[in-house]
């Protein structure tokens, strides 16, 4: 709540401080209960006598958290665009490697193998590669737990300090492995379809 988390101080001694004696940005108001603070937010809004952007404190705090939720987004989509990247990596390092072992998916298909023992051969191939990865991406990501970066954001007649911690635990570990074996998956399949319909005769010449 705003009464009990923020630090409250005498109106001329704040107004010294930050150039502003005779000017107020925002007033808080206390109510019986959160349907009166609605109604009392609305009554606030249609005055004519006073123009105020009247609102509760859960819609405050929504709009002052507005900033971090574009910046949630920007990430999510800077990630999805890195998984994309990382697919087609996995993609092109898997049709090389096809590439140069062709007489010997010829010869494991003389040998008995059937086609679906090469596509799964090359489907976990591909996935363990994209583990390694992975399990390398998190080690290199547990040195930079608890890094923060702060910054202030004004608005809705206030500022916040944004404070942005880098967290690095179980979870986020599980997720990142885990999102490295199905980029494996993904990006491995195609390269392993189509080692899987090679002709044999034609893999041996």
């Amino acid at each position: 709540s705003t009464f009990d988390s923020e630090v409250w101080a005498k109106r001329q001694i704040v107004g010294e401080r930050f150039g502003k004696e005779s000017s107020y940005s925002s007033f808080v108001v206390r109510a019986a209960d959160i349907t009166k603070a609605g109604e009392l937010a609305e009554k606030l809004k249609d005055s004519k006598e006073v123009a105020l952007n009247a609102m509760t404190e859960k819609e405050y705090f929504m709009n002052l958290s507005e900033t971090s939720r574009t910046l949630l987004w920007a990430i999510r989509g800077v990630a999805v665009f890195m998984a994309i990247g990382g697919i087609f990596g996995v993609m092109n390092t898997m049709f090389a490697a096809i590439s140069q072992r062709i007489k010997d998916i010829g010869v494991l298909r003389i040998l008995g193998y059937a086609r679906t023992h090469v596509l799964i051969s090359f489907l976990l191939e591909s996935m363990i590669l994209a583990l390694v990865g992975g399990i390398i991406g998190c080690a290199i990501g547990m040195f930079a737990d608890g890094l923060t970066a702060k910054s202030t954001v004004s608005g809705q007649g206030a500022a916040k300090l944004v404070v942005l911690q880098l967290v690095v635990n179980q979870e986020i570990l599980a997720a990142g492995l885990l999102l490295s074996l199905t980029m494996g998956l993904i990006g491995g399949f195609f390269p392993a379809l189509r080692a899987m319909w090679m002709k044999t005769l034609e893999t041996l010449r």
